[in-house]
């Protein structure tokens, strides 16, 4: 019996994603994307590795071959709600609304 390995399916890189201030990854390394250049179709990107600070350009072409990816956020908490603030008030109870004891 043939045994298929895991594949798991990568995100395209987009315009918008190596748009500056984005971040993308490998899976190893986090790079945030500081200016991108367009020319006659072709985009060169100037992207920062955030542990080291060094700076290099690609060209968008060549991000695929390694492997990078859009770094996404998430829209909602993974578990319930999120915990409340310290140091919040509570609403005061309505005048019209009877306290409960």
């Amino acid at each position: 019996m043939p045994v298929f390995p895991f594949r798991r399916r990568r995100a395209r890189l987009r315009s918008r994603d190596l748009a500056p201030d984005r971040y993308l990854t490998d899976g190893r390394r986090l790079f945030r994307v500081v200016t991108r250049f367009v020319n006659e179709g072709s985009i060169l990107v100037v992207i920062e590795d955030c542990a080291t600070l060094d700076a290099r350009a690609y060209a968008a072409v060549e991000l695929g071959p390694m492997a990078v990816r859009p770094v996404r956020v998430r829209t909602s908490s993974p578990v319930g709600d999120p915990p409340a603030l310290s140091g919040t008030a509570e609403e005061p109870l309505q005048a019209d609304t009877p306290a409960v004891a």
